[in-house]
């Protein structure tokens, strides 16, 4: 009989990820979701909270909001790509259709219109 020993995935290769959400309930979600396929996660509530996360820590992907309070994605972004010098792939939340992109966002997530199978797949291919 061959048997095979599953190999935990290493903390020091896991893919890390920040999510960056203000709704504490889509965070746990995700958090649960992305820790049971190997990454891991750290997650803040809102913008200010994400950068001075990034200040000291380095991350694989940011998961981030679009509209949260103290600090908006679009000016995280801005100011983790301007002020912190991180080119760290973004891909963005939302629960509205919108035109707001900032160039070089990864990808944009509609939350209410994507399954969690649709984002899980997203962050993979970042990956790949």
């Amino acid at each position: 009989m061959d048997t095979k020993t599953v190999q935990p995935v290493q903390e020091s290769t896991a893919k890390r990820i920040l999510i960056v959400e203000d709704d504490r309930d889509y965070r746990d979600v995700l958090t649960e979701l992305l820790e049971g396929e190997g990454f891991k996660i750290f997650d803040v509530e809102n913008g200010q909270a994400g950068m001075d996360f990034l200040k000291n820590t380095d991350v694989d992907l940011v998961l981030l909001d679009l509209l949260m309070p103290e600090m908006d994605g679009v000016t995280f972004y801005n100011q983790m790509r301007n002020a912190l010098k991180k080119n760290i792939p973004v891909i963005m939340l939302t629960n509205f259709v919108t035109t707001v992109r900032p160039e070089g966002v990864a990808d944009f997530i509609i939350k209410s219109n994507t399954s969690l199978d649709e984002v899980l797949k997203k962050i993979k291919n970042i990956f790949v």
